[in-house]
């Protein structure tokens, strides 16, 4: 016969090993703690990166200085056509008189004559000059449309109406 092994009493398990659950809790901490280190990094170049908006467009500028001067036409404001304008335009606006331009003003919105932009249909910019093609029409005559064109030349960061 052969003989048996005497049975041995098993004691608690060790203290130093780790439970399966407290190893889970380390994994999940860990995962955590690099997580956040993470958004950190990507928030601070985000932050550093960041220079602010956008420089306005060239285009977006010009669209905006035909807007500026058309409804400083309609609303008969001299000072704004004085200074959004250029060449021969700006010669008018700056030796007319302010009475004399009223009047002008005056009988053509009494006529219905004063343009209305319906629509900016193209932006032709060349260096320090642009052409924009709109669509317009008069109090006159709202339902007839036609095409009509301003040039524009840039001075110093303005664009300004010169035709």
């Amino acid at each position: 016969m052969t003989p048996r092994a005497m049975p041995q009493k098993v004691g608690p398990a060790s203290e130093s090993a780790p439970k399966p659950r407290r190893r889970r809790l380390w994994i999940v901490s860990l995962i955590v703690a690099a997580l956040v280190i993470a958004g950190v990094v990507v928030a601070a170049l985000l932050v550093t990166t960041n220079k602010g908006p956008e420089p306005e467009s060239a285009e977006s500028k010009i669209r905006t200085s035909v807007t500026t001067f058309t409804d400083a036409l309609a609303g008969g404001d001299l000072a704004v056509l004085r200074t959004s304008t250029c060449g021969d335009l700006a010669g008018y606006y700056t030796n007319i008189p302010d009475a004399e331009f009223a009047s002008v003003h005056d009988s053509a919105v009494a006529q219905g004559n004063i343009p209305m932009i319906e629509s900016i249909d193209a932006v032709q910019v060349t260096d320090a000059t642009a052409i924009v093609q709109v669509t317009a029409s008069t109090k006159s005559a709202p339902t007839v449309t036609s095409a009509r064109t301003f040039d524009l030349e840039q001075q110093g960061d303005v664009w300004k109406v010169c035709r």
